[in-house]
């Protein structure tokens, strides 16, 4: 279930598969949730028809449980598909949380959007660019009661303090989290990332292991979206999913 970033300029009619499923979109497009990107695949699935040749191994099947998370660094083919992001608390919308957020980086926040496509969903999302080409965006996918079921922040490397700004994205206040644990998770698994990615010749998207913390996942992920690179944290509910 490899998920890429989401672009809001893309948003609603990609983030869609986000709403629900942690599965992958063709890239530039975004997912919601666990694979359920806020939005965010980028790659397609890669699964193929096992090969008759003599001698060429089948290819192996993807893993399809949140259990399975590869716990290191990993490329597209080797993340969950076909997870169900889910609602991370009753009654919480995550809503203070995106409005400051967008305050204190100075983002300009859009109306929630209703999307149709697909199991429908709620969207809502900010964005800002500090500098020529740059952008910091966030974006919020919520069930038809507004309970929030995934959240996600992207940034482009080249973006004036983009890590604080993922820092802060991953300090996502729903009930259970640990903001000062995801921190130094996130301090700690962005190198890894970073390293993996530069090793990979044809620069494939890279998704770090899970930090999995009350009813909500995270995960940090890269790709070649911008020249300088794009990051994208996103969390998602994961309530009863084989932790």
């Amino acid at each position: 279930m490899h998920l890429p970033p989401h672009h809001p300029r893309y948003a609603v009619a990609v983030l869609v598969v986000a709403a629900l499923a942690l599965a992958g979109c063709s890239a530039g497009h975004d997912t919601d949730g666990a694979g359920a990107s806020a939005t965010p695949d980028p790659a397609p699935s890669t699964s193929t028809s096992p090969s008759t040749s003599p001698g060429v191994p089948s290819p192996q099947a993807r893993p399809t449980s949140l259990a399975d998370w590869p716990t290191a660094p990993a490329s597209p083919q080797d993340v969950p598909t076909g997870t169900k992001s889910q609602v991370i608390a009753a009654g919480y919308t995550g809503q203070a949380f995106l409005e400051r957020l967008a305050a204190d980086w100075h983002l300009t926040l859009g109306k929630q959007k209703k999307l149709t496509s697909g199991e429908p969903a709620l969207y809502v999302g900010a964005e800002g660019h500090p500098t020529k080409g740059s952008e910091l965006s966030v974006g919020a996918i919520r069930d038809l009661a507004g309970d929030l079921r995934s959240f996600e922040c992207e940034a482009t490397a080249d973006a004036p303090r983009y890590e604080e700004f993922l820092r802060a994205c991953v300090g996502l206040d729903y009930p259970g989290s640990d903001p000062k644990a995801a921190a130094t998770w996130l301090t700690g698994v962005k190198p890894q990332v970073d390293k993996v990615f530069k090793e990979e010749k044809v620069k494939a998207p890279i998704t770090s292991p899970l930090l999995r913390a009350g009813t909500a996942d995270t995960f940090l992920y890269k790709g070649n979206y911008s020249p300088s690179g794009t990051y994208t944290v996103r969390l998602f509910g994961a309530a009863g999913s084989g932790k």
